[in-house]
């Protein structure tokens, strides 16, 4: 070592404030996802009652209003499960940042726009439910 070279031990403070960042928006973004599913339930049960529930798990042909339901809530679940992998994965990408290994932070945004990409296809097939129905798609049992 040179007499001059000085060695801090500092971590990379960009990809620490990135990584933390993408994790605390993926925390948020699954929060309102969940929620918003759980609005969606609670809506239609209170608006159609215990038989729409019933309707809901045994039915012969959807409505539109459950297709709408079952769509956009497994979608969102996805997307909801995409986005708290990729805070769990930032946060050990942290931990690792910490202790001096480089991040792998191509994989956090991958899985960052994987859940967008879900999270949009949902709000598209919102729109196509709400505008075209069920015909349009032959989901029958």
């Amino acid at each position: 070592m040179d007499e001059w070279e000085v060695d801090l031990h500092i971590p990379d403070i960009g990809s620490m404030f990135t990584l933390s960042t993408v994790g605390v928006c993926s925390a948020l973004i699954a929060l309102a996802e969940i929620t918003y599913m759980m609005m969606i339930i609670t809506t239609a049960y209170e608006t159609n009652g215990k038989d729409w529930l019933l309707e809901l798990l045994y039915a012969e042909a959807y409505t539109e209003e459950i297709t709408y339901v079952l769509v956009s809530s497994i979608l969102l679940l996805l997307s909801a499960i995409v986005f708290l992998v990729t805070m769990s994965v930032s946060l050990i990408e942290l931990h690792w940042i910490k202790r001096g290994r480089s991040p792998h932070i191509r994989i956090i945004f991958t899985s960052f726009f994987i859940g967008l990409i879900l999270l949009s296809l949902t709000l598209m097939s919102t729109f196509i439910i709400k505008q075209y129905g069920v015909q349009m798609f032959g989901i029958i049992r």
